[in-house]
């Protein structure tokens, strides 16, 4: 009998060490996924923001060429087509916020990446055997009301399966 508490404290803690080395693989993903999403929205913002400038610089060159000189029918629409193109990619800039999606992702990706390492360490504490069990089972709890925490906080990011399947393939 005296042998079986022991037994039942490996298993517990394997099973433990277990369910934290799901945690750090799911804390892994979680980054990646949101990190590539990050540079995914930034990407867009840019693409969207210097055509932006460039166009509205066009614009008002040509307009004021056109106010100033006499020019031709076809040409005094351009500057029209051009407003309208630049207003159009203006407000979808706006609408999709690209900046605050590229800190939302980027924030939810460094939280992972913390939990990650927190996992990590107490992985260590456990097989080095620098803790008890009764305090291992407290911080694993922690651990996974954090990561509950992480993937709520993260629906108000979603991430594509692109972004998930990329980051994977490339690395």
């Amino acid at each position: 009998m005296i042998g079986l508490p022991s037994l039942t404290k490996n298993r517990t803690m394997e099973t433990t060490t277990e369910k934290l080395k799901h945690i750090k693989v799911d804390c892994l993903y979680g980054k990646k996924k949101h990190f590539n999403a990050s540079d995914r929205k930034e990407s867009y913002h840019y693409w969207i923001g210097i055509p932006l400038i460039v166009i509205n610089i066009l614009t008002a060159t040509v307009l004021f060429f056109v106010l100033t000189d006499g020019a031709e029918n076809r040409i005094k629409y351009f500057p029209i087509i051009l407003a309208f193109f630049a207003a159009f990619l203006s407000g979808f800039q706006t609408y999709f916020n690209f900046n605050k999606q590229v800190e939302g992702h980027r924030r939810i990706a460094n939280r992972y990446l913390a939990l990650m390492k927190k996992a990590d360490r107490l992985q260590g504490y456990i097989k080095d055997n620098l803790i008890s069990s009764e305090e291992a089972i407290k911080q694993f709890e922690t651990i996974s009301d954090l990561a509950d925490e992480i993937n709520k906080d993260a629906e108000q990011f979603p991430a594509s399966d692109k972004d998930y399947k990329y980051r994977f393939i490339v690395n």
